[in-house]
């Protein structure tokens, strides 16, 4: 687990296409290997809760005192499996391990997102979109700049009011 940076992986070096791009597919490969071996895991861990599961029934219906039952049912076995630490131990176990084996497999998908982004950057730089005098690319700094207009504008039209008055106070 100590290879994984998710962030760091998303990253893309807009100087160095190429360079990003040589390394797409080994990204992609780290990342659908680590899904695999999380989702083996999973299994096995859902496969060991199934005969765990069947074992502390066996052990339930051969000692049932053992387990706590007053009444040998199906109903009742279930219940005393399932409440049983090792059965409770394992589960948990699964429920992380599940939720690993998602969170990898979105990673995977941000791979495969992080690849089309790719894909559409170097057409921009074909078309030399990032040539020419420098705009600023984030939102926020696009906003700022229309504020900044909007305010001189109006900045501009009271002066031109104040004049008018002024002039028109003389007469």
């Amino acid at each position: 687990m100590s290879d994984i940076d998710f962030e760091k992986d998303l990253e893309i070096d807009i100087e160095n296409l190429e360079v990003e791009a040589t390394l797409q597919p080994e990204l992609f490969f780290k990342y659908s290997r680590l899904a695999k071996e999380a989702r083996e895991n999973f299994d096995m861990l859902k496969m060991r809760l199934s005969v765990t599961e069947s074992e502390l029934a066996q052990k339930a219906r051969i000692r049932p005192r053992a387990f706590g039952l007053q009444k040998v049912t199906e109903a009742s076995i279930r219940e005393a499996v399932q409440t049983h630490p090792k059965y409770i131990t394992i589960y948990k176990k699964m429920i992380k391990a599940k939720s690993y084996a998602d969170l990898l497999n979105r990673a995977q998908e941000a791979m495969d997102q992080r690849k089309r982004m790719l894909e559409l950057l170097v057409q921009l730089h074909g078309r030399e979109y990032f040539a020419g005098p420098n705009v600023p690319h984030t939102p926020d700094q696009f906003w700022k700049q229309i504020k900044e207009r909007r305010e001189e504008k109006i900045h501009e039209k009271m002066i031109k009011k104040s004049r008018k008055r002024k002039r028109g106070s003389r007469e």
